[in-house]
């Protein structure tokens, strides 16, 4: 009766962890820079997010001229350009973090970016990184474009290898074959070094033998 209540309580407390876990996924990265120094974060997109697909997520979002010009202006005084990243839940959960690059790379990649959101095992994200596709820092006047191009690449933790236990009971058979054989190589070794002693000594005991026949009887 207690086991069927302990499986009965397992398997509710599987049920809510599941839908709490799927109801709590991402939903949306809130993306925020500042495109001069000190003076605060502006809007820049929100890009949805469908953690159940698995897959990365790029997004196309515009920014209007005058912040092309800040942006510029950020890339010619070889300022950095700091992004406040925002990552929001189904349950209203907000984490906020901070990662920046230099203005000319995201000039020089044309407003390409790579936004990396490193999650655990419950995918929370924990870490991001901001990256850029190109490392030319020495073409400001190309630019030509209005909209960022955001690739989100989603990082979760690697699985352990699963222990190769067939192959480990393999070689420790191995080996002990080998000992095994190693020990009957020593004992026809022993004989085959030391027998030009021993021969003598059973032709000894062989002749005291017949030479002694009262002993025999």
């Amino acid at each position: 009766m207690n086991y069927k209540l302990i499986c009965l309580f397992c398997s509710i407390f599987s049920c809510i962890y599941c839908s709490e876990s799927s109801y709590d996924s991402i939903s949306d990265v809130y993306l925020e820079h500042e495109l001069i120094p000190n003076a605060g974060f502006t809007k820049r997109s929100t890009i949805l997010v469908n953690l159940e697909s698995r897959n990365d997520v790029v997004s196309i979002s515009t920014i209007n001229d005058s912040d092309i010009q800040l942006l510029k202006q950020l890339a010619f005084k070889n300022e950095l350009y700091r992004l406040k990243v925002t990552v929001r839940t189904l349950s209203g959960k907000e984490s906020h973090f901070l990662t920046f690059t230099r203005a000319c790379l995201i000039v020089g990649s044309k407003l390409n970016d790579i936004l990396t959101l490193h999650l655990d095992h419950l995918d929370s994200p924990f870490a991001v990184n901001l990256a850029t596709t190109s490392s030319n820092c020495n073409s400001f006047d190309e630019l030509n474009t209005n909209n960022f191009t955001t690739t989100v690449f989603f990082r979760r933790p690697e699985t352990s290898p699963v222990p190769d236990t067939a192959t480990y009971i393999q070689k420790m058979e191995r080996e002990r074959d080998a000992r095994e054989k190693g020990k009957s190589n020593n004992n026809k070794s022993m004989l085959g070094k030391y027998w030009m002693y021993i021969l003598p000594l059973v032709i000894f005991m062989m002749i005291a033998g017949a030479s002694n026949p009262e002993a025999r009887q």
